[in-house]
């Protein structure tokens, strides 16, 4: 997994590197920066092959920072809550 911090101004950057092809191939999510208490960011989180990755990693470094460390793990955490959250209600509803 792999999280970028990319600021909102250079949204349109992004979403021309999302339509490339590899990348477009990834697991792709987005969330607002104010998920950990900031502004005028948006945190993307990407998952898939180390082929696909390495491409988006190479456009993405010249647009955004890589979010390491402490932060990353709180934000992989954030995700996987998110997630089983929403398997526990698709299982109450077809359970």
């Amino acid at each position: 997994m792999d999280i970028y911090k990319v600021p909102l101004a250079k949204k349109p950057d992004m979403e021309k590197i999302l339509a490339i092809d590899q990348v477009f191939r990834l697991s792709i999510t987005i969330k607002d920066s104010s998920i950990l208490g900031e502004e005028g960011y948006q945190y993307l989180i990407l998952e898939g092959t180390e082929d696909r990755l390495k491409v988006a990693r190479g456009e993405l470094s010249k647009i955004s920072e890589k979010v390491d460390g402490v932060k990353s793990k709180k934000i992989e955490e954030m995700i996987e809550k998110e997630r089983q959250n929403v398997n526990d209600s698709f299982g109450s509803i077809f359970g």
